[in-house]
């Protein structure tokens, strides 16, 4: 194909597809750093200064105290040195309620909603909150991406050369070379978004369409290899959580603990070891709650390479392998990543606009934006709808809202109105500049 056309399909996908692609990037930006949103404006989820390794029995033995009518599901070690655990405990009235806690003295620091700033984020980021269409729609967005890559490398001549080709500040050009040097930078971030985008509509495909499979091994149906469930007479007592550990832990000496879930009369243990770009959940140990037997020891070097791969798109895709320092880089290149959809629709409109002998305006750009709105306003109203119903509380029957952390309000509204804000100038710069398109007289 010739240039031109390469140019035009890369200004195609941007345009058309930009606004709600913006929408994702923008947000999974901010999911890559979410834990450390919470962590700044839940106090809740802070200590003062590092304390000794987590007292795991102590802290599961004053959640039962402090709520007598929970069902413990979850435990997690603190993320950082000055964070608190937290568990996962449901309640009569409201499930999904995490409890913080000190590790150490094991003294509860209080509770909230398991809706924070990093379930936001994370959940809007995958599915836009949409019921299930949700991962489809965003993940095709990652075809949209590659396409758009693949064409701005077609049309940008000897590309490999222009990495440390500085646009000057004040030529006319400066946002049009920034745009391509911001691009080069980006490259194998936008790969690796890509890719791992593109994997989780195939995860998806094979859930919904194929064999119903999501995960390795586990007790649920939608384990590849089924493990069978414990069966013990009623009012066996399950034993000490600390001797469990210990007993994962002697099966597991390389497991560095990060996480405990309470699977019916089955107790997982997770965390990480030294197989490099795995999930937590690659590494873990079930063990029986009442007699301490282990029943199944999971490493990555159990996996095939679909298995291996499944547990390592997410690291990738986020950022969470290396901690801070990883995150901060993941971080930075997302917002350099949104930038770039953003100037590529500024330059699309300026070339429009400011053009005399350019008519090109692409079909279907007022019909785009009219879609991506109304998913927008969909996204929204099914959001709404999820909080409530799977977050909030019920009172004689009725769902209401769940109470938030004042700073996890702050962020999430916050980080609404600054993307509002923004959708808002893009709208309005492309309808000026395609309308003023439509005014000009022809020859």
């Amino acid at each position: 194909m010739k240039v031109r056309t390469w140019f035009r399909i890369h200004s195609f996908t941007g345009v058309i597809t930009g606004l709600l692609l913006f929408i994702i990037c923008w947000s999974g930006t901010f999911a890559v750093i979410a834990h450390e949103l919470d962590w700044l404006v839940t106090p809740e989820t802070r200590i003062d200064v590092p304390k000794a390794p987590l007292d795991w029995e102590a802290v599961v033995r004053n959640v039962e105290d402090a709520y007598p009518d929970a069902t413990l599901r979850w435990l997690s070690a603190p993320l950082h040195p000055l964070s608190s655990a937290e568990l996962i405990i449901d309640l009569p009235e409201q499930k999904s309620v995490r409890v913080y806690a000190d590790p150490a003295s094991a003294e509860l620091l209080g509770d909230y909603s398991y809706f924070n700033v990093q379930r936001f984020f994370r959940s809007f980021h995958r599915n836009l909150f949409l019921p299930g269409i949700g991962v489809y729609v965003v993940s095709a967005f990652a075809v949209s991406m590659l396409v758009s890559l693949v064409a701005a490398l077609m049309f940008y001549k000897r590309w490999w050369r222009r990495f440390f080709r500085w646009p000057k500040l004040h030529s006319r050009s400066f946002w049009s070379e920034l745009h391509k040097t911001g691009g080069l930078w980006s490259l194998w971030f936008l790969v690796v978004i890509g890719i791992t985008g593109l994997w989780y509509l195939v995860e998806a495909a094979r859930y919904d369409f194929i064999d119903g499979k999501i995960s390795y091994a586990g007790t649920a149906h939608y384990a590849v290899h089924q493990l069978p469930v414990p069966n013990h007479p009623d009012g066996l007592p399950a034993q000490p959580l600390t001797q469990l550990i210990e007993k994962a832990r002697t099966e597991r000496p390389d497991l560095e603990i990060r996480s405990v879930y309470i699977d019916g009369p089955t107790i997982v243990i997770q965390g990480q070891s030294d197989h490099l770009l795995v999930r937590d959940r690659a590494n873990r140990v079930r063990l029986d709650r009442y007699t301490g037997e282990v029943l199944y020891n999971q490493t990555p070097h159990d996996y095939s390479l679909y298995w291996r791969w499944t547990d390592t798109a997410d690291p990738l895709h986020f950022g969470d392998f290396g901690g801070l320092w990883s995150k901060s880089i993941w971080f930075l290149f997302g917002l350099l990543l949104s930038g770039l959809i953003l100037s590529g629709t500024y330059l699309h409109a300026r070339r429009l606009a400011g053009e005399a002998k350019e008519r090109h305006r692409w079909p279907g750009t007022s019909a785009a934006m009219v879609v991506s709105v109304l998913v927008l306003a969909a996204s929204s109203s099914f959001g709404f709808i999820e909080v409530r119903d799977y977050y909030g509380l019920v009172v004689e029957g009725a769902h209401q809202l769940p109470d938030l952390a004042p700073g996890v309000n702050a962020v999430i509204n916050g980080w609404i109105a600054v993307t509002l804000g923004i959708l808002a100038g893009w709208v309005w710069m492309l309808w000026r500049s395609t309308s003023a398109l439509q005014r000009r007289p022809t020859d």
